[in-house]
């Protein structure tokens, strides 16, 4: 069940992030949750910087614990090494499992072209 959990996330997660960028060329940080019964709800709290909302997002999701069983974190990020943008979605499952995924992406005249999606473990945030 994790493992399915977290493939729907990263799935809503991009899908939801290339669709507004594809609408506005950048999107706010959001977070996805999947609740104890299975069903997904976005996360979208803030005003402000993109930091401050990345911050309370993940203070709304950490106050969500017990009532949820899976989370993302998404945030629009500059990709040092190549000076292009990326997708990054924190992952975490209440039964352990921590990664991060990367799609690096472009905007063409509103479309958004992928490139390769790169994951690694990660420090949990939200179940510590």
């Amino acid at each position: 069940m994790a493992q399915d959990d977290l493939d729907g996330l990263l799935d809503a997660a991009l899908t939801m992030a290339e669709q507004r960028l594809s609408e506005r060329g950048e999107f706010y940080p959001f977070g996805l949750v999947v609740d104890r019964s299975g069903g997904t709800r976005v996360i979208a709290v803030g005003t402000g910087s993109a930091q401050r909302a990345q911050e309370l997002n993940v203070q709304a999701v950490v106050g969500m614990r017990a009532e949820i069983r899976a989370a993302a974190l998404v945030v629009d990020v500059r990709l040092p090494e190549t000076g292009g943008e990326g997708i990054d979605v924190h992952l975490e499952h209440a039964e352990g499992a921590a990664l991060s995924v990367l799609e690096p992406y472009r905007v063409e005249r509103g479309e958004v072209l992928p490139g390769g999606l790169e994951a690694f473990s990660a420090a949990r945030r939200i179940w510590r």
